[in-house]
């Protein structure tokens, strides 16, 4: 017995069992005995009961409208397809209009230089550390080398989807004017916006066999791509205007969205690169060495579709589900009040 009490008192979900059903009788409970010696234990029951299911029709419908409390899965991301090098033979026919990924490669630096003068924001992907700033004075000429060569290597591995994030006009332009191979009806993902992509990859791809990696200090995320999915504002939209046709704007396509019955699939491509084994070699009283990647390994691209989930559909199945009880409950308790009305007036026309 004292074993049994023992493990009760320090199992959770037991413990968590008993404290709801213990809150049901005492509370719940409560409510109804104080009914039941006033009014009988049917009507009790009765009048109990509906009042329980229409606060749950209440808490349901605050459940369903913020998309909390006993929800269902969240929007998350669902790796369809793993793909390396050539994205044209991808079990995913959107995936084709992707260029091959070595075609890329490189091409976000000298992007950089060029408009560094129009978009002051890219300068920090070509920027190199000068010998006479201060804060190198004590540094030697070995490690003074060895930081030039990490913000080298650093510079050199800028990817698109960076400088989509500080010059996505400047990426627009460049891949009208060619310097970026055609991208079909895919767009880049900036680095904030590919950030849950990147890590659904990841977790991804550590489970699968056949690829080397055992942790993702080992490969480093590329450039990120999305297509599909429901309409996105335009970035020439002032978010910060109160009274003004932006404002509008906004409003029509938060209206027009949400009026959307069917929601466009929209998929995302992820691509990574395995890290040079040089670099992931940490010298003892040394600072770690820039995760560079090694240009002999493929660019994997992991695939994925946007899982909506039903996040709202168990609220609403509660809440509807509480609502049709508690009606039923009512219309009961209006029969029977029918009923003792009609025995009332029975009894008085007898008398």
């Amino acid at each position: 017995m004292i074993s049994t009490l023992a493990a009760i008192g320090f199992d959770p979900e037991i413990r968590g069992i008993l404290v709801v059903a213990t809150g049901t009788i005492v509370l719940f409970g409560s409510v109804w005995m104080i009914l039941a010696t006033n009014s009988g234990i049917r009507l009790a029951s009765l009048i109990a009961l509906a009042g329980f299911f229409g606060w749950m029709v209440i808490m349901g419908a605050f459940w369903w409208i913020r998309g909390i409390g006993f929800v269902g899965e969240s929007v998350s991301w669902h790796v369809l397809d793993f793909n390396r090098a050539d994205p044209g033979v991808s079990s995913v026919e959107v995936v084709h209009e992707l260029p091959d990924p070595l075609e890329l490669q490189g091409i976000a630096f000298g992007l950089a230089e060029e408009g560094v003068d129009d978009f002051e924001a890219m300068r920090e992907f070509i920027v190199e550390p000068d010998r006479e700033d201060e804060n190198f004075s004590g540094l030697t000429d070995e490690e003074f080398e060895a930081v030039w060569l990490r913000q080298f290597q650093r510079n050199q591995s800028t990817t698109l989807s960076q400088l989509q994030s500080v010059a996505p006009d400047f990426v627009d332009i460049a891949l009208e004017d060619g310097r970026i191979p055609d991208l079909g009806s895919w767009e880049f993902m900036n680095t904030s916006d590919a950030g849950e992509a990147q890590s659904a990859a990841s977790a991804a791809i550590l489970e699968k066999d056949g690829f080397p990696f055992e942790a993702a200090t080992e490969f480093r995320f590329l450039d990120a791509f999305r297509t599909g999915g429901k309409p996105r504002l335009d970035r020439d939209i002032d978010l910060n205007c109160t009274f003004c046709g932006d404002n509008l704007r906004r409003g029509w396509h938060w209206i027009a969205n949400s009026a959307r019955i069917k929601n466009p699939t929209e998929y995302a491509v992820v691509q990574l690169q395995a890290i040079d084994e040089e670099a992931l070699i940490v010298e003892e009283g040394q600072a770690p060495r820039f995760p560079a990647v090694d240009e002999d390994a493929p660019i994997i691209s992991v695939v994925m579709v946007r899982d909506l989930g039903n996040l709202r559909f168990p609220p609403a199945m509660i809440t509807l589900g509480s609502l049709l009880i508690f009606v039923a409950l009512c219309y009961m308790l209006h029969l029977r009040d029918q009923s003792s009305t009609r025995r009332i007036e029975e009894y008085e026309a007898a008398v």
